[in-house]
């Protein structure tokens, strides 16, 4: 089976630095997986981050469950990019 022929998959996450760790908040895969990301589209607009060794690990925990001490940098290095990303559109829509 190549790339192209494997369901896409997408996994989201809660952070609330007053609530602890980011935690997995959404998890799926094939059809599912393609309408949570039209609606994420259709609400927020295209901030997404491909990142597949990510995704992986993350897919692989239960939902509501925090991220574990290995995925602490990627995720941080992720949440910056998204809260910058957020926080440019902020300044264009002013």
């Amino acid at each position: 089976m190549n790339e192209s022929d494997e369901p896409r998959r997408v996994v989201g996450l809660r952070y609330d630095p007053d609530e602890g760790l980011p935690q997995v908040i959404l998890k799926g895969a094939g059809p599912l997986a393609e309408e949570l990301l039209r609606e994420r589209t259709r609400r927020h607009g295209p901030a997404v981050v491909r990142n597949d060794a990510l995704l992986d690990a993350l897919y692989r925990l239960p939902l509501d469950s925090a991220i574990g001490p290995e995925l602490f940098q990627a995720v941080a290095a992720l949440l910056a990019h998204v809260f910058a990303v957020e926080g440019k559109m902020r300044e264009e829509r002013r």
